[in-house]
């Protein structure tokens, strides 16, 4: 009988913190009455001190449930696993991933939105966009991430199917590009894209690979090329200063970069390359910025779009570079 008694009890604190967390907020207080007909509902029968012990308890056991000083008298949810901020930067940022198919994105808000009351919920529904941004199409991106978590903890090399558009006559149609086996180190978040860093074992350097056109994906028994091959050290991988030194993530040979900026593009490189890599050498209106890059097509193009506020300093392929691709924007214009 006691362990009957014992087990109702439980599963009439897991009911009243399941109606405080989905009704309740500093704004909206739900009496004993609410509570009792809630748990009607569910087929168990109370009165108010059953509500008043159960709802000891649970704070007893960690659970901020507030008791309101209004003349709606009743509680509250107060602190929870996310606050409503948490929730909405967390709701904001996997809307806005283009890596994550639409079916997903809407699942995982859901997901997401469960740690707020409804009359929250209903605030953020309001405010989001059904189509803030084009979805990927791959179902599989969930699987893709787990399988290479799993091979990266494994020490493992993957091998998968990579996805691209073909240039077909009408709309172009994503399609198997070629089948690929490769040493993976991280996944890195950048640029709104989801990618795979790791090693080909024809080259000695890391690519990248995006995992919205990853299909296929398995773990195979050979070990992965470790790290250090490529590196050089016994460093571990550094995503930060992987990402700083990847212009638009495309990967090539580590150079020394010296530009003289526009004042005007301070935050510009600042967001890009950090503060430590600027100097504002007089009060001219400049400055100058010295960092290591990876030379490539990605800071070519990014730069480029800065070009009549940055002198470039080194390398000098870049500036030559930079000379050509103007010469033909410009050759492109006047056709």
């Amino acid at each position: 009988m006691a362990d009957n008694e014992t087990l109702l009890k439980r599963v009439r604190c897991e009911y009243i913190l399941e109606y405080l967390r989905d009704n309740t907020d500093a704004d909206h207080c739900a009496n004993s009455n609410a509570i009792i007909k809630h748990l009607a509902q569910k087929g168990i029968s109370c009165g108010r001190k059953a509500v008043y012990d159960d709802i000891t308890a649970l704070i007893m056991y960690g659970y901020d449930i507030v008791r309101a000083k209004s003349s709606n008298d009743g509680y509250f949810l107060g602190e929870r696993v996310f606050q409503s901020s948490e929730v909405r930067v967390m709701v904001d940022a996997v809307t806005s991933a283009p890596f994550i198919t639409e079916k997903k994105t809407v699942e995982l808000r859901d997901k997401l939105l469960k740690f707020m009351s409804r009359y929250q919920r209903e605030e953020i529904l309001s405010q989001l966009s059904p189509h803030e941004c084009i979805k990927s199409q791959n179902e599989q991106i969930y699987y893709v991430i787990d399988e290479i978590n799993r091979a990266i903890a494994a020490k493992r090399q993957v091998e998968f199917d990579y996805y691209k558009y073909s240039a077909t006559v009408g709309k172009p149609k994503l399609e198997k590009q070629r089948h690929f086996v490769i040493s993976p180190y991280a996944l890195v978040w950048a640029n709104d894209k989801y990618y795979l860093v790791g090693n080909y074992d024809k080259y000695d350097n890391l690519s990248n690979y995006r995992l919205d056109k990853i299909k296929m994906i398995k773990t195979t028994e050979s070990e992965a090329r470790p790290y250090s091959d490529i590196c050089g050290n016994d460093s571990p991988f550094d995503t930060t200063e992987y990402i700083r030194k990847n212009i638009m993530m495309y990967n090539g040979e580590e150079t020394e970069l010296e530009l003289i900026c526009d004042n005007t593009l301070l935050d510009v490189m600042a967001d890009k390359f950090g503060i430590d890599s600027i100097t504002v050498d007089s009060a001219d209106g400049q400055f100058s910025l010295k960092t290591t890059v990876f030379y490539s097509d990605g800071l070519i193009d990014w730069l480029f779009q800065y070009c009549d506020r940055v002198k470039i300093i080194a390398p000098q392929r870049l500036r030559d570079r930079i000379k050509e691709k103007a010469a033909a924007t410009i050759k492109l214009l006047e056709e």
